[in-house]
């Protein structure tokens, strides 16, 4: 035997401050050694840089995976070696998918992958409500099956990664989980001191072992049970016949007796695993399991004999947490006298990985894979094993997990054959990424599972909406409005009735200090300033704590209204009221019509900004904006600061007088004159170069800074205020990106984002719509809070798009609940979810993100694919193409752009034919856009 332990192999660039790695996997080729750690981050490392210990080998890993947000503790490789999983103790698991086409080394950011191989999170597996201790495929990679803290087991299947199965038994944490070999069951290890093993048919508990697990007194992080390769006992680790710390084996028979157990460790058991291959040791064939655990020593058992086959001891300087066998297959070694047959991989609290390496001699040689088979046959196993030659074959021979290949065949037509060379060609042609473009590849469905219940650390409303002209203020304490206590109409003293509005939080870019600040005045007396502090601007202003309302000229309505107006002239200010002063509906305002009045944030002690430039307003004694960070300058101003925010390119910053004022962030210099926009700002954004104020009336305007010229100028909110229900919404997040796009959300769970070419909002996000659809958007488990930027949901989500929806739809779920699921027949669901899709694809264009418009264009052409829609499919293939169109000019398209987004037209045209050509039935329009393509690119 021989043990590796390479030094360079961690989880922290400092190696004397080693981080914990809980979990390490073998790709099922061997060539890849995974690992999950305390840095939040998966590494692929190569196994034959460990192996040979190649000075020349770079030390660096394959790759770096940090998308996750806490611990990594389990990584889990597919057995068709299509996918990694990894599970964390940020609640979630994330499938990656390695890009073997990929044209670049790195991704820079972070968020997907860095290092020699391009790994991209492809799924978002978001159902626990705690950390996820374990994983497991299925032997066929059918299913995953995740453990975790919150005393569940869920069940995946990986054809579309929605949750099947939800199996909740145990009363205590679960901390592993293994597959039956033969596809019957699934067990599963709890601190509750039981193994339970299900049903893989109908997912229903088949029987529960206890008896190992009672006088069993020692606390581990994990219970990693494994299952034999030959279906025939399972390994359960922490448990104790009496004092002692044992590895138990449950074997398969109709008690499922614990007679037997591995003893010989001196403190509890943390993990045991099998060897994936039967051995045959001088004519004897047995099955080999490796355990380790507290005692920081890994041993090596044979179930044809009771004591170990060998012991490592005092490997490690922490206790051992996970271990991993490969297998070689015989081909690889047939000229080699004494060769290496077995590998095993061990992890550590210390930080470290062994790597023990197991001869001929010394461990036997592995029996055929048929032979494997027969035994598992022997247990129910019903697939094909005769003709196998690896476990690959043997488990995962029908194809059972590759639905992305989609050949026509979903209405019974037999599959065409192929016209021509090109089609063979196109085919086999990989899709490149664009250099310009960072995106993972296509997606299948998320879940269709909604969380049991939202969070509750979601974006608080920014402002809220009430129908009225001017009230009297009410208290600050006055409780929040709630859908059973709507605002009830009053008579003021001139005989007019009016809704009494409600105070709200102070808004601003910056975050409101607890220190005293200035008292808030009574409505109609101006406020009084303190001591030393120069006075406010007259004339006298309202209350610094206004409440947000919107003042509205109804045009038509339903039933009947009752308003007075101070003539006829005058708008109408009105809330609508039906029969028996029930709400009713009231139709869409024009933006000429309507008009908002937003509440200006308070004057407190402090203002300070959040993020890497760190800015603090002072109000109170000497006006001034201080920068402690990058650079450290002072200036000092003439009015109190209500709202401020800063990007490394600019700091801005609305004073109470209705002016912005805009500096450099790293020196302090002023940039422009102060731009006067006559109401304060309710709303200050800054990113990049770009800087977003919305104003008191609703107005929204975007600056180049740098250039000193408008990318978006005055944009009224008013239409997206005119709600069609009873609530009026609040406005909940304004959010900016690099490049000068932004977005507004809403309580309603609706987010819009400004077309500056239409002139007009577009609704990108609405909890309500496309509920049937296969990529229905549903509320995630992990707080989403409002940054201000795009680049916080592209970090937390795969999509930045879907991570805004996400928020947006966390906001509604947590004001009106999760809504219901509407039923759809299978042909229902598909129409539907290709005009998501298309919705999908165009929102990412309105908010310029070229990343989700590559994702969302593979996935369009995916779905284009699967169906074999010629009308919609030349549809889109003559929008990329562009003129001149093959078949003629169509009156949808009169003017064509060459970009969506950033990213050429043509060049999706290119990803999608690729995409396209899997069906045949579609390989005459492949074939003739193809040539097309070809030709307009070489003009």
């Amino acid at each position: 035997m021989r043990i590796t332990k390479p030094e360079w192999l961690h989880h922290d660039a400092d190696k004397k401050k080693l981080t914990a790695i809980f979990s390490v996997d073998f790709h099922p080729d061997g060539q890849r050694l995974a690992t999950g750690g305390m840095d939040n981050k998966v590494r692929v490392w190569s196994t034959h840089a460990i192996t040979h210990n190649d000075s020349a080998q770079p030390h660096a890993p394959l790759a770096t995976l940090a998308a996750h947000g806490g611990a990594v503790m389990c990584v889990r490789f597919s057995p068709n070696a299509r996918y990694l999983a990894s599970g964390a103790d940020d609640t979630v698991v994330l499938i990656w998918e390695q890009d073997t086409h990929a044209d670049y080394s790195g991704l820079g950011d972070g968020s997907l992958s860095e290092g020699s191989e391009v790994w991209r999170p492809v799924r978002r597996l978001a159902g626990h409500a705690s950390d996820v201790c374990d994983l497991a495929w299925s032997p066929d990679a059918r299913f995953l099956a995740s453990c975790g803290l919150d005393n569940r087991v869920l069940i995946w299947d990986t054809r579309t990664f929605t949750q099947v199965a939800e199996l909740t038994a145990h009363t205590q944490f679960v901390k592993g989980v293994t597959f039956d070999p033969a596809g019957k069951y699934v067990a599963t290890q709890s601190d509750d001191k039981t193994l339970r093993i299900w049903r893989t048919s109908d997912w229903a508990l088949h029987a529960t072992v206890s008896a190992p697990f009672q006088d069993n007194i020692f606390s581990t992080y994990f219970r990693r049970p494994s299952w034999s390769p030959d279906g025939a006992c399972i390994a359960a680790a922490n448990a104790a016949n009496g004092r002692v710390p044992v590895a138990a084996i449950v074997q398969r028979a109709a008690a499922w007796p614990t007679d037997l157990s591995f003893v010989g460790h001196h403190a509890a058991i943390e993990a045991v695993q099998f060897s994936p291959r039967i051995v045959s040791i001088d004519g004897t064939q047995t099955s080999v399991c490796a355990a380790a655990g507290q005692d920081r020593s890994v041993s090596v058992w044979l179930t044809s004999q009771p004591v170990p086959l060998t012991a490592a001891t005092a490997l490690f300087a922490g206790s051992v947490f996970d271990l991993a066998w490969h297998i070689p297959e015989p081909s690889s070694y047939e000229s080699e006298d004494d060769p290496v047959v077995a590998r095993l991989a061990a992890c550590s609290f210390d930080g470290t990985v062994a790597l023990l390496e197991f001869s001929r001699s010394e461990l036997g040689s592995p029996i055929p894979i048929p032979d494997q088979g027969a035994m598992l046959a022997a247990h129910g196993w019903s697939r094909p094993y005769k003709s196998a030659r690896t476990l690959a074959d043997l488990h995962c021979s029908d194809g059972s997990n590759n639905d992305d290949e989609y050949d026509g065949n979903s209405d019974g037509r037999p599959r065409p054959i192929a016209e021509t060379v090109a089609q063979i060609h196109l085919e086999e042609s990989p899709i490149r990424e664009p250099r310009e473009s960072r995106i993972a590849r296509a997606l299948e469905p998320i879940s269709n599972e909604s969380p049991s219940e939202p969070v509750s650390t979601a974006a608080e409303p920014l402002a809220t909406i009430h129908m009225d002209e001017q009230s009297s203020v009410s208290s600050p304490a006055e409780p929040a409005l709630t859908e059973q206590a709507m605002p009830v109409p009053v008579r003021t003293k001139d005989g007019r009735k009016r809704v009494a509005p409600m105070f709200i939080r102070p808004l601003g870019g910056g975050r409101a200090s607890t220190a005293k600040h200035s008292p808030v005045q009574s409505a109609g007396q101006a406020p009084v300033p303190k001591a030393g502090q120069p006075p406010f601007a007259d004339p006298p202003r309202l209350p610094i704590d206004m409440p947000l309302w919107i003042e509205a000229r109804v045009q038509s309505s339903i039933g009947t209204f009752e308003a007075t107006t101070e003539n006829e002239d005058a708008d109408v200010v009105a809330r609508v009221v039906g029969p028996a002063g029930a709400q009713s509906l009231v139709h869409a305002l024009p933006l000429t019509a309507a008009r908002v009045r937003l509440s200006v944030p308070a004057v407190v002690a402090q203002l300070s900004s959040s993020g890497a430039v760190s800015i603090v307003a002072h109000n109170t004694d000497s006006l001034r904006l201080v920068c402690a960070s990058p650079g450290t300058w002072t200036v000092y101003l003439d009015q109190p600061c209500v709202a401020l925010d800063a990007s490394t390119n600019v700091t801005a910053v609305s004073l109470v007088d209705g002016t912005v004022h805009w500096f450099d962030s790293g020196s302090g210099a002023r940039l422009a004159p102060p731009l006067m926009l006559g109401t304060p700002a309710t709303v200050v954004r800054c990113t990049g170069r770009f800087c977003l104020v919305l104003d008191a009336s609703g107005l929204i305007s975007v600056y180049d800074v740098v250039a000193l010229e408008a990318r978006a100028d005055h944009i009224s909110i008013a239409p997206l205020l005119n709600s069609l229900d009873q609530s009026v919404p609040a406005l909940t997040g304004v959010l900016l990106s690099e490049s000068g796009d932004f977005v507004v959300q809403l309580t309603n769970g609706c987010a819009f984002a400004f077309n500056t070419l239409l002139r007009s909002w577009l609704r990108i996000a609405d909890p309500h719509a496309f509920r049937r659809s296969d990529f229905a958007t549903r509320p995630s488990n992990r707080p989403i809070t409002s940054t201000g930027t795009f680049a916080a949901y592209s970090r937390s989500s795969a999509s930045q798009l879907e991570g805004i929806q996400e928020s947006a739809h966390l906001q509604y779920t947590r004001m009106q609940g999760t809504p219901s699921e509407p039923t759809a027949s299978k042909a229902v669901r598909a129409c539907v979810t290709l005009d998501h899709l298309e919705h999908q694809l165009m929102a990412a264009a309105t908010i310029g993100n070229d990343d989700d418009v590559v994702r969302f264009t593979d996935l369009l052409a995916r779905r284009l694919a699967q169906t074999a829609d010629h009308t919609r499919v030349l549809f889109w293939l003559n929008a990329l193409l562009g003129p001149p169109l093959v078949a003629g000019e169509q009156p949808s398209i009169k003017s064509w752009t060459p970009c969506l987004a950033s990213v050429p037209k043509r060049r999706l045209l290119q990803r999608m034919l690729r995409i396209l050509a899997s069906n045949r039935h579609l390989q005459s329009q492949v074939s003739e856009y193809s040539t097309a393509l070809k030709e307009l690119l070489e003009i």
